[in-house]
Order: C-alpha cells, then sequence, then structure tokens
C-alpha cells in the first residue's frame, strides 16, 4: 500500500505521548465494525480458512485466528491504510522515520476473541520492528467489583513504560482503533462479565515501512480466500 503525495488537512486521530511514545487512536464507522465482525463470524461457519496464530503469539487466549485472507475483502480496509499512512506521516514529523511517500507492507492481522478470565502478558510485537495496532470491535460491560478504584484495569489495554514499572491503561470502546510503533510494550488484564459468553474482540495488525516490496503477503493470502470462496 502506497502512501498518497497529498495529505488530507484534518485532524483524524486523537495523538498521546505515553512514556515517550507516539499511540494515535482512531475512530471507526460501526457499519465497518459491522462488516468486519459479518465477514469474520461468516468465514469462521462456512471454511477452514482461518488457522490459529497461537503459535506466534503471547497471549493467554484460546481463539487467536488469522484474519489476513479476508482483511482485504472487508469495507474497513481502505480506512485502516488511511490510518497507517497518517500514523508513519506522524513519526515523520516527530523526526522518527524518513520522509516519504512510502510503501507499508501489512505483515499480520489476526483476531483475538478474548474470554473472561483470559489475558495478554506484557509484550511487543513484530521482534519489535514496524508498527503495530489494535482495532477494537466487540467490548463486554466488565463487571467492577474493586474497592478502589485505581486498582480497576479490567479489560483495558495498559502500556507500559521502558522502566518496565509504570503504565497508563484505557478502556476501549467498539471502533477504536490504537497504532503504536512494535516496540512499545503493551498488555491486557483479563476481566470478568455476568455472562461467560461475552467475547472481548480485538483485531491486531503489525506493519512496516517496506519500500521494495508491495504488499505481498496480504496479497498472496486474499487470494487463497478467493479461491476457497469461489469453490
Amino acid at each position: 500500500m502506497k502512501q498518497k503525495e497529498k495529505k488530507v488537512a484534518k485532524k483524524i486521530h486523537d495523538k498521546m505521548l505515553i512514556f515517550g511514545r507516539i499511540v494515535c487512536k482512531y475512530k471507526m464507522e460501526h457499519d465497518l465494525i459491522d462488516d468486519v465482525n459479518q465477514k469474520y463470524e461468516d468465514t469462521l461457519k462456512n471454511t477452514n480458512l482461518l488457522l490459529s496464530k497461537g503459535k506466534d503469539l503471547a497471549g493467554r487466549v484460546d481463539s487467536e485466528l488469522d484474519m489476513l485472507p479476508i482483511l482485504q475483502s472487508c469495507k474497513i480496509f481502505k480506512r485502516i491504510t488511511e490510518c497507517m499512512s497518517d500514523y508513519v506521516d506522524t513519526c515523520v514529523e516527530y523526526g522518527l522515520c524518513q520522509p516519504g511517500p512510502h510503501n507499508l507492507d501489512i505483515l499480520s492481522c489476526w483476531m483475538n476473541d478474548m474470554k473472561p478470565g483470559e489475558y495478554n502478558p506484557v509484550h511487543t510485537h513484530n521482534e519489535n520492528i514496524g508498527y503495530a495496532s489494535n482495532l477494537y470491535l466487540k467490548v463486554p460491560e466488565f463487571i467492577n467489583d474493586v474497592n478502589e478504584p485505581h486498582k480497576f484495569k479490567d479489560g483495558q489495554i495498559t502500556f507500559v513504560a521502558p522502566n518496565a514499572i509504570t503504565s497508563e491503561s484505557f478502556t476501549p470502546e467498539v471502533g477504536d482503533f490504537y497504532i503504536f510503533q512494535a516496540d512499545h510494550m503493551h498488555g491486557v488484564y483479563p476481566y470478568k462479565t455476568n455472562d461467560d459468553n461475552n467475547i472481548r474482540r480485538s483485531m491486531p495488525l503489525n506493519f512496516v515501512i517496506n519500500d521494495n516490496v508491495r504488499g505481498e503477503i496480504i496479497k498472496m493470502r486474499h487470494s487463497e480466500w478467493e479461491k476457497v470462496k469461489n469453490g
């Protein structure tokens, strides 16, 4: 995916500096979120194409299925690539990478269907190379039964400082799309709900600046999905 030469002169993100690292939060429209959920659930029901990514991931999560085969078929794909470009432009403004335009290559994308009691320990992405993101597609109502408010971090995404002591947490909402540097440590605490079937669904995605190759991995995985879909 190639960055556009001209930038759109409008604010499309909430920019945060968390422990000296850039984190941008974007908001996705609900019709795009509904489309991703529907395509994922239909593909899961009707094919065996979405394979587990668990062997490559840190999470204590039973369902971690590859989304690359169907990502390009989702209506949200264009918005995701726009946000990726905007994030890299922000990094350029801070002197963290050279001015483009660049080719941005999506390396991996998967779906985390987290159940109550499951969690993601503190980790980084893609061997600390490039950029990571997380899109929230379903967020249940978490039970807050703590006596001290500062102790409630259930189901939140928590970014950790380089000293591994200080942290800052955010409660996700459906449609939130966070992009951050791949080496920014983060994790997710377990949660409780009134219904054990209430899942916390998020879609992480890793990408890099790759000015030699243009999206070969995602093209290959999408062609696999097309073959299955067309019989």
